[in-house]
């Protein structure tokens, strides 16, 4: 399978001002750091990355990062990001660079395979924990992890430590973590949720200060 690439750009001006006009050109400001190296900022260009992210195997992969107009070439995966709210646009990239072989702590996607012979007998599914927290070497990050829930009666579950994980995975989630229960009552209707407490409904917004944010404000000051 061939490597996912990537071209970037030092990048030269800094403050929100210079990020402003390089993402109106189509542009993303990034920065790779780690490896025992000083943090060098880039810039990515916005619709390649965003196809290559969108990509199935875009997600906890290793990329190629290769500088413009020269011969550097280095490894690393997308470590954090930042999405305009308004646009759902990446606005800022955070890679860290990592050698193959090197142990990296990802979350993976958790996939159910087969039909509950509980569902079968009126019991519903009740899928709580959707991704995994692993480590595992940077080369060998699994795209999904299966769960088989075919032989789940009712009143039965699947927790995390039950899980055959691939070879040179490790789970770091507590193995007593639900992902998946068969319960044996229907779910609420309609009518009972519409009628619970607007209080007692109400999720709390939360707002991250992203990396980009923070490294503006200590730029200007």
């Amino acid at each position: 399978m061939s490597e996912l690439v990537i071209e970037v750009e030092r990048r030269e001006q800094f403050g929100k001002g210079a990020n402003r006009k390089l993402r109106a050109q189509g542009l993303i400001p990034a920065v790779v750091y780690g490896g025992g190296k000083e943090p060098v900022p880039v810039v990515v260009n916005r619709k390649a990355v965003t196809e290559l992210l969108h990509q199935e195997r875009g997600k906890n992969t290793i990329f190629l990062l290769r500088m413009k107009g020269t011969k550097q070439e280095r490894h690393a995966m997308l470590k954090d990001f930042q999405i305009d709210p308004i646009t759902q646009q990446y606005i800022h990239l955070d890679f860290i660079r990592v050698m193959k072989g090197q142990h990296v702590r990802v979350e993976v996607p958790v996939e159910l395979v087969g039909e509950s012979v509980g569902v079968k007998a009126g019991g519903f599914l009740d899928f709580t924990g959707r991704s995994l927290h692993v480590e595992c070497p940077a080369d060998a990050i699994p795209e999904k992890v299966t769960v088989d829930i075919s032989k789940l009666r009712i009143g039965e579950h699947v927790a995390a430590g039950d899980v055959k994980l691939p070879p040179g995975v490790k789970l770091l989630d507590d193995p007593h973590k639900i992902l998946v229960t068969i319960e044996g009552r229907a779910a609420a209707t309609e009518e009972e949720v519409a009628a619970a407490p607007a209080e007692e409904m109400a999720e709390p917004e939360v707002i991250r200060r992203g990396k980009a944010e923070a490294e503006e404000e200590a730029e200007e000051e």
